[in-house]
């Protein structure tokens, strides 16, 4: 009993901290890059994850680089293909925000606007963190502000997402899209690893060196607990019985072939290409990460390599993945949630491999081989550019504080 009411006490306190916080005034205000105004390729932020705070003037004084971002709560209406309606809460104006990129020792400067139209108080809690969530995460009233200053320290792919009013409300701002990533490269970079394949003609096992240069995927998983207007099902997300399930904000947004989604387009890879799939789990539900037709060679999970040659690897809520897969042969592959329920709700997806003669493209009758923008992450020090088409859930914040 005594130790039940010791938490109730220690409950108490936490909550009145946050609630006591004050806001920070901010009558005008404005993003600005180099040329004083933001566009729609700057939302590529790279900011860290993982991280030691220090001082505004610490940040300015050091000989680590420096990331400087902002991230403005914009609340606004949007639609699913299957034509749902969603009152969204987001970062940035996308579900979910934009993916940041940054390596260990980085310098974080992050700015927080709720923005003026809203009619919500808004928070941002990183995961990666090393910080007191008092009073970093509290409350942020609209039109108002909040500033800290990060190194980024452990590597993976970490979650951020909106607290709301002082954690209450907070599961409605992240179900309703508050939610994005954030990829900590490892300082000394990524490495390659042995692969085991078949010789073609003999199906003689063979071994080969994987770079560690590789194509990258970033694949970002949640659920929709909605009512039929858009509005946010508590009832729903308490028995666990998600509206819609999605990747990267689209029920189904990489299957235009069997679920025939509106406007939905799939990966592209290359025959012999090495892909680094970074996997981030903001959901409830547990995701049991699959490629039908392929195996996971190498799976990371923080710093250790926890499975070689996977069939299928569950990340947990609020967890992640770095998973890599060379794709042998041509055809047609796909990336599912190996849990039917969730899979058939909408997280499931199709990577199509082309050989040299485009084969696998021309029997789907599919011309452009461009992988869709909300799929591909930032690049690093150990990535293969691929070209990328816009493809997301809303549209990125081009805004100049007005």
């Amino acid at each position: 009993m005594k130790s039940t009411l010791a938490i109730f006490a220690l409950s108490a306190v936490l909550m009145s901290g946050l609630i006591l916080l004050p806001g920070i005034n901010m009558k005008s205000f404005a993003i600005s890059n180099e040329q004083g105004q933001l566009t729609l390729a700057d939302m590529n932020f790279k900011i860290g994850g993982a991280f030691q705070q220090i001082s505004t003037e610490e940040a300015e004084e050091s000989d680590a680089p420096v990331r400087n971002v902002t991230f403005v709560a914009i609340e606004k209406n949007l639609t699913l293909p299957s034509g749902q309606q969603v009152a969204a809460l987001t970062w940035n104006g996308t579900i979910p925000g934009p993916t940041i990129r940054v390596t260990q020792g980085d310098v974080l400067n992050v700015n927080i606007i709720n923005h003026p139209n809203n009619t919500l108080i808004h928070s941002l809690d990183h995961h990666a963190s090393t910080i007191s969530a008092v009073p970093n995460f509290g409350a942020i009233n609209v039109s108002d502000s909040k500033q800290y200053s990060f190194v980024a320290t452990q590597p993976g792919f970490f979650k951020y997402h909106c607290e709301g009013n002082n954690v209450l409300t907070m599961d409605q701002h992240v179900f309703q899209g508050m939610v994005g990533g954030v990829i900590v490269d490892p300082q000394v970079g990524y490495t390659g690893y042995e692969g085991v394949g078949v010789e073609n003609g003999t199906n003689a096992l063979t071994t080969t060196e994987v770079d560690a240069d590789a194509k990258e995927v970033q694949l970002q998983f949640s659920e929709y607990y909605l009512d039929p207007s858009g509005q946010y099902d508590a009832a729903a997300m308490f028995a666990h019985q998600p509206t819609a399930s999605w990747i990267n904000g689209i029920p189904f947004g990489y299957d235009p072939v069997i679920t025939k989604t509106p406007n939905a387009t799939t990966l592209f890879f290359k025959q012999g290409d090495h892909v680094r799939f970074f996997l981030l789990n903001h959901g409830d539900l547990p995701v049991n990460f699959h490629i039908v037709g392929e195996i996971l060679d190498r799976v990371t999970d923080g710093s250790i390599v926890s499975g070689i040659g996977k069939q299928t690897y569950t990340i947990g809520g609020s967890n992640d993945a770095i998973v890599d897969v060379v794709f042998d042969l041509p055809g047609v592959y796909a990336f599912v949630n190996h849990d039917y329920a969730q899979l058939f709700k909408g997280q499931a997806g199709l990577i199509v491999v082309d050989g040299p003669d485009n084969g696998t493209s021309a029997l789907l009758g599919l011309t452009d081989d461009a992988n869709p923008s909300n799929a591909i992450p930032p690049t690093g020090a150990n990535s293969i550019p691929v070209t990328v088409k816009p493809y997301m859930l809303g549209t990125p914040l081009a805004w100049n504080g007005q």
